[in-house]
């Protein structure tokens, strides 16, 4: 288990990586850590919380804001809440900073499994579960009660989720046709489709790994095309290591991808949004995403609206197809440092119970909770999206989440290393090493 929830030291290097979400948020321009707020003004006691902003991101931070300015407005705990935002790759290591000087945030943004239970571990997290399963309207709104198995621990809830959320390839049906290919059925013929794309002058799929867990998606994805379930299962265990020879037939897979020039130029350094940017405007004609990114291709002035449609990678084996990159989502913990933990509850059931769940509907993300939601306003592009949850067998939660800021941040490292050149053996060879020296620290 230390080799699988080890957290290597490098990961403590402040980033001043802190941008203010609204009306409430601000920054600590001295240190660029987050304000762990315990001082009162007026007799009003100031709670922090943290979530994600940048991209995709974005319309889910401006709707919290709106539930934070809410709840601030009237609420029976005497408590302000202020919101701070990071981007996504930056707040993997920017809140294990704060754990490790116990200046964690309140209420805070989190990831399942691995990537929470050394916080856990660590006694930085409340017990939510102890508030959550004696309220009968808030548990009772969760009818699937395995949403809270990544977030348990000693028989204890430790987060609350908010959606559920998988990897789909949105591809360009135009494009498809212009280069007499079609939706893919196996992993051949997803090879095939590149080819076909590239030969017609396509560029047939971005994975924009300027932020590395684009790459480490796509790396993973192979693996389950690789290996399905089971191996999925030993790639979470504690036998796991990390150069087994179908990580590395994985890797070789996605350097193919690269050698054979399926990637759209600049993917290296490219953003997520600039990625959405370059799909939208037909000059890709795949790009692997999050169906909580959906949202950014929801732009019916877009020609190729009505042309976007979207597929799971396959796999060559059929019984491996629907086991696919996803998890919960939007999930949020409460600091066992936190100045009123029923206060903080009491704003994860307004979200959860409340107005978010809309937002989060209209952006393409499948609720975690049977909270009422209209669906009569859709958007065509949602309504494609939420298509792929009936396809899917097997979640397989993102592999940064299962194993944090130690292994899982480096699995998506060793993705882009291997799209920049490296050889798939050597990357996985470095990411065991990294393993065994994190086991021993």
């Amino acid at each position: 288990m230390k080799r699988r929830l080890g957290i290597g030291l490098s990961v403590l290097m402040a980033m001043g990586i802190l941008a203010g979400c609204g009306s409430s948020a601000a920054a600590d321009g001295d240190s660029g850590a987050v304000s762990k707020a315990k001082t009162k003004t007026e007799d009003v006691v100031e709670m922090t919380m943290t979530t994600l902003n940048g991209g995709t991101n974005d319309v889910f931070a401006e709707a919290i804001q709106r539930e934070v300015d809410k709840f601030n407005e009237s609420n029976e705990y005497n408590v302000r809440i202020k919101l701070e935002c990071y981007s996504n790759d930056n707040y993997k290591t920017k809140l294990t900073t704060l754990m490790a000087s116990n200046a964690q945030p309140d209420i805070f943004f989190t990831w399942e499994s691995g990537f929470l239970q050394p916080f856990v571990d660590g006694d930085k997290v409340y017990p939510v579960g102890d508030i959550l399963v004696n309220d009968e309207e808030w548990y009772g709104a969760y009818p699937d009660k395995s949403v809270f198995g990544p977030l348990t621990f000693g028989d204890e809830i430790w987060a609350v989720p908010n959606s559920k959320q998988i990897v789909v390839v949105a591809y360009n049906n135009k494009l498809f046709q212009d280069a007499g290919t079609k939706v893919p059925a196996t992993y051949s013929e997803f090879l095939e489709t590149c080819e076909a794309l590239k030969q017609a002058g396509i560029s047939p799929l971005a994975i924009p790994c300027g932020e590395a867990w684009y790459g480490g998606q796509m790396l993973q994805q192979l693996c389950n095309v690789l290996g399905g379930e089971e191996f999925y299962n030993y790639t979470i265990s504690d036998e796991v290591q990390w150069n087994h020879k179908t990580f590395v037939e994985a890797g070789t897979l996605l350097k193919q991808i690269m050698d054979q020039g399926y990637l759209v130029d600049g993917f290296l350094g490219m953003s997520p949004s600039e990625g959405f940017e370059l799909f939208n405007n037909g000059d890709v004609a795949m790009f692997m995403c999050i169906t909580s990114g959906v949202n950014k291709l929801d732009v019916p002035e877009n020609p190729y609206y009505n042309d976007i449609d979207f597929f799971l990678l396959p796999s060559d084996n059929p019984d491996y197809n629907g086991v696919n990159v996803g998890s919960i989502g939007q999930t949020y913990a409460i600091s066992s440092q936190a100045e009123n933990p029923e206060a903080a509850a009491a704003f994860l059931k307004q979200m959860t119970l409340g107005d978010y769940q809309q937002v989060l509907t209209d952006n393409a993300q499948i609720t975690a909770t049977n909270v009422q939601v209209n669906l009569d306003n859709l958007s065509e592009m949602t309504v494609r999206s939420r298509k792929m949850f009936d396809q899917m067998k097997v979640y397989t939660p993102w592999l940064d989440r299962i194993y944090g800021a130690g292994e899982g941040v480096e699995f998506n490292n060793a993705s882009v290393s291997i799209l920049g050149g490296t050889d798939p053996q050597e990357a996985m060879d470095n990411l065991q090493q990294f393993a065994i020296d994190n086991a021993n620290n």
